[in-house]
């Protein structure tokens, strides 16, 4: 799973961008709880995934949150404000070189 990091993780990966100041970056207390929650409103079937939230019970697993604030002057992207609505199938995975 890509996004299952620790806040610090996730304080030096938005840090590399230039772009903010990181402020806080931490576990949120009792995130486990929330997580548990939410599984099982979205998928009360998954049962591993909710024995493994209810086992760790916040040791290792739980919510990330992040608060920063952007550079000032920091250079942004423009806004990315339509999709294209046609789909063009490439290939998932580049070929040997």
């Amino acid at each position: 799973m890509y996004c299952l990091h620790s806040a610090t993780w996730w304080r030096t990966h938005w840090g590399k961008t230039g772009l903010v100041d990181v402020e806080l970056a931490d576990s949120m207390p009792d995130g486990w709880k929330f997580w548990l929650q939410w599984q099982n409103v979205v998928a009360p079937e998954n049962f591993s995934e909710i024995r493994a939230i209810e086992d760790d019970a916040g040791k290792l697993m739980g919510y990330v949150r992040t608060i920063a604030r952007r550079v000032p002057g920091a250079k942004l992207d423009e806004i990315i404000q339509s999709l294209p609505t046609t789909y063009t199938s490439r290939p998932v995975l580049r070929p040997p070189m």
